[in-house]
């Protein structure tokens, strides 16, 4: 099918997707966001308090790995000779494809664990006993509000960079997807810093980063949008050239 974006054929790709996500991934999802339970109990049984501080780190630890987790348990299949023919004949273009992972991947998943997660430790804090007294706040600590926005646009573009890197791999790995794909993030990190190391490429940085924090941020989210992109444009490639 061409590349052309049709509203009523999406909302059919995307009603196919949900099932998709319920059925592969719907139960996977309720037990991260569970999580804070075992915490809670944890520190309930040991007798210890875990502050809201280590409490945030945990739900955007938990957001990180639902990311990673997310593209090969609700799309796993797709690019398997047998199981991925299925994906293949859905009528609908590449790009209506496409929008659907992304949504489901990089929207849906991370808002649901993030929001969900942290709906289930404010439940457990409001109970009397524990190890959790005080609310996870629901604010980003900066000195203006534009700087508030700036903040909360470099946590959203790390995300898709994130989940953009694991929807690439997805599409690429047939088997053992997010390990593999970690694997390579771990590697190609490890060869980079060597040639950073050999090179004296540590000074780019010097150059590229200044004293203001504002403006590190801007350059920060300029280039996790570079990389978002580009993982994305070659998940879209995928798709649109993947044979069977």
């Amino acid at each position: 099918m061409n590349n052309t974006f049709n509203f009523n054929r999406f909302n059919k790709v995307l009603a196919c997707d949900w099932k998709r996500f319920i059925r592969n991934f719907g139960i996977t999802l309720l037990v991260w966001i569970s999580m804070p339970v075992m915490f809670w109990v944890t520190s309930l049984v040991f007798d210890f308090e875990l502050p809201a501080e280590a409490r945030e780190v945990i739900i955007f630890g938990l957001v990180a790995i639902t990311l990673m987790s997310a593209p090969s348990r609700i799309y796993g299949k797709v690019n398997l000779p047998r199981e991925g023919v299925d994906f293949a004949m859905l009528p609908a273009s590449s790009l209506e494809q496409f929008l659907s992972m992304f949504l489901y991947c990089s929207l849906l998943t991370p808002a649901v664990t993030l929001v969900g997660s942290w709906l289930v430790d404010c439940l457990m804090t409001t109970l009397p006993f524990g190890g959790f007294v005080d609310y996870i706040p629901l604010q980003i600590p900066t000195d203006s509000f534009g700087e508030f926005i700036v903040v909360v646009i470099a946590l959203i573009v790390t995300a898709w960079a994130e989940s953009s890197v694991f929807m690439f791999g997805n599409m690429v790995f047939k088997r053992r997807k997010s390990g593999k794909t970690f694997g390579w993030i771990l590697l190609i990190s490890f060869a980079l810093v060597m040639l950073f190391q050999l090179t004296n490429g540590w000074r780019l940085f010097e150059y590229l980063f200044t004293s203001d924090s504002l403006v590190n941020l801007w350059i920060y989210i300029a280039i996790m949008l570079v990389i978002a992109c580009g993982f994305y444009f070659g998940t879209y490639r995928k798709i649109k050239t993947q044979k069977y």
